[in-house]
């Protein structure tokens, strides 16, 4: 399944000449979507992992798909909502060393509960973590994969709580 995904480029570094070999991923997208009860989270099996992870919604961009368009399918298919507005949070490369695709990381506030819409290889838990318990997924490791951490640790901060003194306080409780 990878053979055709594995790209084959020499590099030359204080001479010495070797070959690097990374993954051709298409795109992501991944939505912090935010609810009076708290934040969208799926839970799903990863192969990778051997196990089930909490994670944002996300997916892979189709072909010719704007990422804005690709978070909205993405947010809707998993979990049933619809965002009515998505507000662009960041475009970050997970990991460089193993691959050049971006990941559009997304925002949005009161999305519509509707059906989801999922993958036949997809079985998802939609599960929605009340915002001062997203803190402690982050620190034991429940919210692990780079997409989720990140768009988490953006949401906290937009929300007014501070990492001080290796732990997360709430708005107004720094020390």
């Amino acid at each position: 399944m990878l053979r055709n995904r594995i790209r084959r480029v020499p590099v030359t570094v204080r001479g010495t000449h070797y070959v690097h070999e990374y993954l051709v991923l298409p795109d992501v997208c991944a939505v912090v979507a935010e609810t009076p009860e708290g934040v969208i989270l799926v839970e799903q099996f990863r192969p990778a992992l051997g196990r089930r992870i909490l994670e944002l919604p996300a997916g892979r961009l189709h072909r010719g798909e704007e990422p804005v368009e690709g978070a909205r399918r993405e947010l809707q298919e998993e979990t049933g909502y619809r965002a009515r507005e998505l507000r662009l949070l960041s475009r970050f490369y997970p990991s460089v060393g193993l691959s050049r695709h971006k990941v559009h990381l997304y925002y949005t506030l009161n999305p519509e509960k509707g059906e989801t819409h999922w993958d036949a290889t997809e079985e998802i838990e939609v599960r929605i973590i009340p915002v001062n318990e997203v803190p402690n997924l982050l620190i034991e490791g429940r919210a692990a994969d780079a997409k989720t951490h990140l768009g988490l640790v953006y949401f906290l901060n937009s929300q007014g709580w501070i990492w001080q003194k290796g732990r997360w306080h709430p708005p107004g409780r720094t020390r």
